[in-house]
């Protein structure tokens, strides 16, 4: 439509400015001076239809320019994003490296997870060729991930803390005591103590077996319901919430055996 228009005005503004160029000359003098104001006026306006195209034409380049502008800017913000997510990774495992090594084996991308939900099990992709081995921890900066049951040369299977096949050794973080946390898929652990040892909604586990698979004090979980002994009852249980969202995890830090 804008190209329409142009056309038309540069071809009518050639036209008047090329008659009235051509015709003036041309006529008689009287006629000329009687007519010069109808010349001046169509000169005029050809100049004035000429000048409307080119500012039309000017404003579709600059509409043009102004659009791949939008464009670039987009797409800059979108890379400082893409770098400052890279730049949060990277402080996030530099913090844990610093914090854990040189118990830190590797850090493990996780490719998969397992879709059936009777378990919770992450695929990662990294494997026996990077060092990874059967019964290592397996933590993030949040807390406890789980450990590694399967390896392959390039893969790795790890048993999440809410895994129904999981047992932890674990203690609360600010009472003495001990108990052992089981998981129960989806997102919970059930957790069980002596009655001697106190708890309450709120409280943080961390793991603290005697001997167990993984380093003491890392965080676990949180108590989400006390379920009170019954009469005589030795234990009681305790539901808990991990401390690590797993569907969020991108990647996980493997740690040497004990």
């Amino acid at each position: 439509m804008v190209r329409a228009v142009w056309l038309g005005l540069t071809l009518l503004g050639m036209v008047l400015s090329v008659l009235t160029a051509r015709t003036a000359p041309t006529v008689a003098a009287e006629l000329s001076a009687r007519s010069a104001p109808l010349f001046y006026v169509g000169d005029r306006i050809g100049k004035n239809l000429k000048a409307a195209a080119y500012a039309l034409v000017d404003r579709r380049r600059w509409r043009q320019e102004a659009l791949a502008l939008e464009r670039q800017v987009a797409e800059l913000k979108q890379e400082n994003l893409r770098l400052s997510l890279e730049n949060q990774r990277l402080r996030r495992t530099l913090k844990v490296r610093e914090s854990q090594a040189p118990g830190v084996v590797a850090i493990a991308p996780i490719i998969a997870e397992d879709p059936s939900g009777l378990f919770r099990r992450l695929t990662l992709g990294l494997g026996e060729a990077d060092g990874l081995r059967v019964g290592m921890p397996v933590t993030s900066p949040g807390g406890l991930v789980g450990v590694i049951i399967e390896t392959t040369p390039k893969r790795a299977v790890v048993r999440t803390v809410v895994d129904p096949e999981s047992a932890i050794g674990v203690r609360p973080a600010d009472v003495p005591g001990r108990g052992i946390a089981r998981g129960r898929p989806p997102a919970s652990l059930r957790v069980r103590f002596p009655v001697e040892v106190e708890v309450k909604p709120g409280d943080l586990l961390i793991t603290g077996a005697i001997g167990g698979l993984f380093p003491e004090g890392i965080p676990v979980a949180r108590v989400t319901r006390v379920i009170p002994p019954g009469p005589g009852a030795l234990t009681y249980d305790v539901e808990a919430r991990p401390v690590v969202r797993f569907s969020m995890l991108e990647e996980v830090i493997v740690l040497r055996r004990l």
